[in-house]
């Protein structure tokens, strides 16, 4: 039964979760040396064999299975399983490649243990195997998707039973396409083995499992053969396969059953299961009023009420076929036909299974991000198989959140308050199971949103736009769906946990009915089989009520706490639903704008009313953005004097301006926060659009508001702005906007006037300066900034200078520079203990003993001074003009004493106003009046030991080193003594960052400061400078190349090119280069550069007069380059680019004789890989040699081939 290499394999597993380290590392080896091996995929079946064994400690030890496949041992197999295939992701090594037929094999098992198996020990692996299904989806992945997409569609979200699908697959017009058939038969065959999956267990599980194998194989042939079958005409595959959804033109293989969900039969009315249940609650109800029907009235009149139809809001092109293929039983119709307990017996697993089957759709649809052509394909035939069924199941999730949303409270508004009453009882377990299922819709629909999303990102389907009427008055609804409408099931809950309490005073029966009441089926909690259930009766409370409640759920009972969490869950996920509904409305509006204009329009309302419903942080930022992009929709396509614009409303706008107002003034909370504020806060507070802070987000919504309706916005703020105490003027009213129109804004109620910050405050005048500064910059206005700027801010900079000029003249003499201060050994430095001196005190003595790195002034930087300086530098940020003959130095004055500042929120906006500043076309006296003070010298020292400063302290700033970037581009020439004290710098921080580099613009700053910095080396012919480059950048770039660091490969190989570009004799550094790029591991080991090492090539090429012996030499190694880059498929478009490179730039004698083997290999290649881009790449590189060669030497190349041939 267990052949020598499993027991070999348990064996090697079995030590890796030993304690003892030496089994441990003998066991890595040995792993590794398994993934090594030729026979590779052999072991993996072999461990996924082993791991769906269904072990259970209490199992009888029949073989080795039973005593030694414990959960560690399978989670080690898993890990080692999932590392594997991660690993072949990201190479491009062929024997690190996995076979079609493995990736198949996994993921149908994957699919299983996600959402058939039923043992326990195999499901608490779930997570592993979702990852490796994942990752598979992202390294192979074949134009249907191996038919996962058919089997998650028709299997599990579908609520057809196995035999309708016989009858209908059992269609002649299906059975007559092959593509379809082919569809049918791995259908039937997955049927086959999600039955055995589902009933597998220690006695059957070897016979059992090699039927799975059987049915795999079968399975795994049809899809190879398919896709070596397939044509060019993707456009007929896809119209085939539709035919498995359609009979006719009638969609009716998907539908969805409310009688499955509620566990009804179809035929007579009979539960399918818990009839003891059924007994004991008709036996309950005896002594009862007659508020209730017995249990066959109920069921004799269901049918009666079972409704068919669903009322859209809107018009679409599903709401046709939505009536005829959902069942679905109205509860609340129910409820007021007196037919009761429609709960018992529902299956609350029925919701989480289809969110398992949503994530993986949207897992293989998230891979697509680019908008390519072969992604807007792919992405077709996704939508082919699940652009009607998964919008069908949203519209029912959406239908059925707000039909028990009213039913909890139809069911609270009609029920008494006696907790001793057996109806009351089962009222309490009704509303426990409708609102643990509402969260479970829920999630669906979040996940279902996601999935939305990720395509829209792509494209936007027809069959989206044709129901866009019906998807915005969902999302209107969704929106304005406020949870307190649950408040009175809260307040039930509230006084549930009371009662359980107050046991002193509550009678005992009274306590065991509210527990029996807290039962609802947990499948969050536990998943546990009926089984399982059964084995741990004898744990359970052993009152009656609470076994009775255990038979009705087939699961455990849940403690008030853990509902308690559930109403947790459910407002989170509908805080996510919101954020994802915002986050669609702003990529529709962004992104398919004469689509999708009316619909915006018609939802802003209720975008403006969450910023005064809603408290979350994240939903608020997302929605102002999404605000943002509305407006910018409105003004894009000439709709602002459009009757659904509510902006064009004076009124509508005056109150959403004070609203926004109120996310914009600074609080006691946004001041503390600037004060210890980090890089990543900066970075928020930046970037205002797109951050997580809702006054970030605020002010670029309110800029945005601004830019488009200035003439209504513009008496508002001005009269902030002209307003001494603008603060004080300030008010937080709510809103209720239920309409289009202005009437009702003016009803609104107050919800927060709390001022923060008050007259007494002692930042109360610095915050009413920032206030003003941020309203300017949002207005824009070229006079109201000039006369701020005469009346406010120029007095307020000028106070400074006058302390700046008085007390800190010469800042070298007090700080540290680059020559005197140790990178290395902080340590050794001669200063306190924090770095820094305090000037109040000793201000005469001997600074040159006691330097500093910040300086530290404690009246100059306090609190409410920290606002003012921000202010000002806000300001400049936002009016560079500002900076003129007359005053340029003392604001580089007051800039350059500000880098000394250790607030990071100071120095690096100073950094960015200096950028701002030089950013722009200045007055040449400008550059010359700072230039001869020494200012530029002054900045650009303090700006590169800050650099080097935070590098050292692992800290990567990219602001300070735009702005060294930007020094030297503007001032190229005047500061030539820096380029090889930046160039060593700039090598030392490579070296430092080299194992860390975590900040990808940094980075590309970095290196484009690197790429200035050798390039005016280059220009100014300084033989010792050009030689630095050489000795010291090129073998830094060597260590890159050897440990492959790749974030920053790419600029390595920019910058070779340009080395190389600018080199006029051979050296030996260049030939080992050159050499080195045609080493075959290099092109194996840099996928996704190989564009980089083209481009150095590209340079060479260029230089053929200079290294034509070494080209020439090595042109057979560089065909078997492109031999191997046009036969991997993670290259293929990339290699195209060799070919071009020769083509332009080598003569036609360096290359002919090898033009016929070239030719035959890509038009064999042209006949294997039959799309589109293929064929153009192809006639583009045949165009590029006809064009800098010949046309007789193509032709005669051509008829020589053909000569071959015959």
């Amino acid at each position: 039964m267990e052949n020598q290499i499993e027991k070999d394999m348990i064996s090697i597993f079995t030590q890796s979760v030993s304690s003892n380290f030496e089994d441990v590392k003998y066991s890595e080896e040995k792993i590794n040396n398994l993934y090594n091996d030729s026979n590779k995929e052999e072991y993996i079946r072999i461990l996924l064999k082993l791991i769906m064994y269904p072990y259970n400690e209490n199992n009888e030890n029949k073989n080795v299975y039973d005593s030694t496949l414990n959960r560690n041992v399978k989670v080690s197999m898993l890990i080692s399983i999932k590392n594997f295939i991660k690993k072949s992701i990201h190479s491009n090594l062929e024997n690190m490649e996995l076979s079609t037929d493995m990736c198949i094999f996994i993921k149908h098992i994957c699919l299983h243990v996600l959402l058939d198996i039923n043992n326990e020990d195999i499901k608490s692996l779930q997570k592993y195997f979702f990852e490796i299904l994942v990752n598979l989806l992202e390294f192979n992945i074949c134009d249907d998707y191996d038919y996962l997409l058919f089997y998650i569609i028709i299997l599990y979200i579908n609520d057809y039973n196995y035999i309708d699908l016989v009858h209908i697959f059992n269609n002649e017009e299906k059975k007559k396409n092959q593509d379809a058939f082919k569809i049918i038969e791995c259908i039937m065959l997955y049927i086959q083995n999600k039955e055995i999956f589902q009933n597998i267990n220690q006695h059957n599980f070897f016979m059992e499992y090699n039927k799975i194998l059987q049915n795999l194989e079968t399975i795994k042939n049809i899809i190879i053969n398919r896709n070596n079958s397939l044509n060019d005409d993707i456009i007929n595959y896809i119209n085939n396969t539709k035919r498995i959804y359609k009979s006719g033109d009638k969609y009716n293989l998907f539908m969805l059953n409310d009688a499955l969900l509620y566990n009804i039969s179809p035929e007579g009315g009979v539960p399918t299961l818990n009839n003891h249940n059924n007994n004991h609650n008709h036996n309950q109800n005896n002594n009862n009023n007659n508020n209730n029907n017995n249990n066959g009235n109920y069921y004799d009149n269901l049918s009666g009420v079972t409704t068919t139809n669903f009322d859209f809001r809107g018009k679409g092109t599903i709401s046709k076929d939505y009536n005829n293929n959902i069942k679905s039983i109205d509860t609340n119709t129910l409820f007021h036909n007196n037919i009761m307990n429609i709960f018992s017996n529902m299956d609350c697993n029925h919701f989480k299974k289809k969110y398992i089957a949503l994530k993986i759709i949207r897992k293989i649809i998230k891979k697509y991000k680019n908008n390519d052509y072969v992604s807007k394909y792919d992405l077709k035939i996704i939508l082919t198989h699940i652009e009607y069924p998964v919008t069908l199941y949203f519209i029912y999730l959406f239908n059925k959140l707000n039909e028990y949303t009213n039913y909890i409270n139809l069911k609270l508004n009609t029920s008494t308050n006696n907790f001793n009453t057996s109806n009351n009882n089962m009222i309490n377990d009704e509303l426990n199971i409708c609102f643990y299922n509402m969260n479970s819709i829920l999630m669906n629909m979040h996940v279902f949103l996601k999935i939305f999303y990720n395509i829209n990102m792509i494209d936007l389907p027809e069959y989206y736009e044709d129901n866009f009427d019906i998807f915005f008055n969902i999302f209107y609804t969704l929106l304005l769906y406020d949870e307190d409408i649950l408040n009175n099931y809260y307040n039930h809950l509230h006084l549930i946990k009371t009662v359980l309490k107050g046991s002193a005073v509550a009678p005992a029966g009274a306590l065991n009915n509210m527990n029996r009441s807290m039962s609802i089926m947990s499948t969050i909690h536990n998943n546990n089989n009926n089984n399982n259930n059964n084995n741990n009766n004898n744990n359970n409370n052993n009152n009656n009520n609470n076994n009775n409640m255990k038979n009705t759920f087939g699961n455990t009972n849940v403690t008030l706490n853990d509902l308690l969490k559930c109403k947790e869950h459910f407002n989170q996920n509908l805080i996510k639903c919101k954020i994802m509904i915002i986050d669609v409305i702003k990529i529709l509006s962004e992104n398919y704008q004469d689509e999708s204009k009316i619909y915006v329009i018609k939802l802003i309302c209720s975008l403006i009313q969450i910023l005064y419903k809603e408290k979350d942080k994240i939903l608020l930022c997302h929605n102002y953005n999404c605000l943002s992009s509305s407006i910018k929709l409105i003004h894009h396509m000439n709709l602002e004097k459009n009757d659904l614009n509510p902006y064009k409303d004076k009124e509508f706008v005056e109150k959403v301006i004070e609203r926004v107002l109120n996310h914009i003034r600074l609080k006691n909370i946004d001041i503390d926060e600037i004060i210890e504020a980090d890089l990543e806060y900066f970075r928020h507070d930046l970037n205002n659009v797109n951050s997580f802070s809702i006054r970030s987000t605020s002010i670029y919504f309110l800029k945005t508001l601004c830019n488009n309706y200035f003439h209504l916005c513009f008496p508002i703020l001005e009269c902030k702005i002209l307003t001494k105490d603008a603060l004080l003027t300030l008010s937080s009213d709510g809103m209720d906007i239920t309409n289009k129109s202005s009437g009702s804004i003016l009803n609104m109620s107050n919800l927060n006037n709390t001022v923060s910050i008050n007259k007494n405050d002692p930042c109360y005048e610095a915050c009413n300066v920032e206030y003003k500064v941020q309203l300017i910059a949002c207005l824009n206005h070229s006079n109201l900034t000039q006369n701020f700027y005469e009346h406010m801010i120029k007095d307020l900079m000028n106070q400074f200078l006058v302390t700046i000029k008085m007390k800190y003249n010469n800042m070298d003499v007090l700080c540290y520079n680059m020559e005197n201060y140790n990178f290395e050994s902080p340590q050794m430095n001669t200063s306190n203990n924090n770095n820094m001196i305090n000037m109040n005190n000793n201000m005469n003595n001997n600074m040159n003993n006691n330097k500093c790195v910040w300086l530290r002034d404690d009246d100059m930087f306090n609190t409410p001074n920290c606002i003012y300086l921000l202010s000002i530098l806000k300001y400049l940020l936002n009016n560079r003009n500002i900076c003129t003959t007359n005053n340029a130095l003392d604001i580089f004055l007051f800039l350059h004493f500000l880098l000394y500042n250790e607030k990071i929120m100071i120095h690096n906006y100073a950094c960015l106003c200096i950028n701002r500043i030089f950013n722009q076309i200045l007055n040449e006296n400008i550059y010359k009046i700072l230039l001869e003070s020494n200012m530029v010298q002054r900045i650009l020292n303090r700006l590169l030991f800050l650099l080097k400063y935070n590098v050292h302290n692992k800290i990567l700033n990219e602001y300070i080193l735009i702005t060294i970037l930007r020094i030297f581009l503007i001032f190229t020439y005047k500061i030539s003594d820096f380029y090889v004290m930046v160039l060593l710098m700039i090598d030392n921080i490579i070296k430092l960052i080299i194992n860390d580099s975590h900040n990808p613009l940094f980075n590309h700053y970095l290196f484009e400061l690197l790429t200035i910095i050798i390039s005016l080396i280059y220009k100014s012919q300084v033989q010792q400078h050009i030689q630095q480059i050489e000795d010291v950048i090129i073998t830094t770039f060597s260590q890159i190349l050897q440990i492959y660091i790749h974030d920053f490969i790419p600029y390595v190989f920019q910058i070779l090119s340009i080395i190389v570009d600018n080199t006029y004799t051979i050296q030996k550094i260049h030939i080992k280069i050159l050499n080195h790029l045609y080493e075959m591991d290099l092109w194996k080991s840099t996928i996704g550069n190989v564009n980089g090492i083209i481009c150095v090539l590209k340079s060479y090429f260029k230089k053929y007069n200079i290294f034509n012996d070494i080209i020439k030499n090595n042109m057979q190694q560089l065909f078997n380059i492109y031999h191997y880059c046009l036969s991997n498929k993670k290259l293929y478009t990339d290699s195209f680019q060799i070919i071009l490179s020769i083509f332009t730039y080598l003569p036609l004698d360096s290359y002919e004789s090898f033009l016929k083997p070239l030719f035959v290999l890509l038009f064999t290649f042209l006949q294997h890989y039959k799309n589109d881009i293929i064929k153009i790449k192809v006639v583009h590189s045949l165009s590029v040699f006809i064009l800098k060669t010949n046309v007789a030497v193509f032709i005669t190349t051509l008829d020589t081939i053909q000569d071959g041939k015959k």
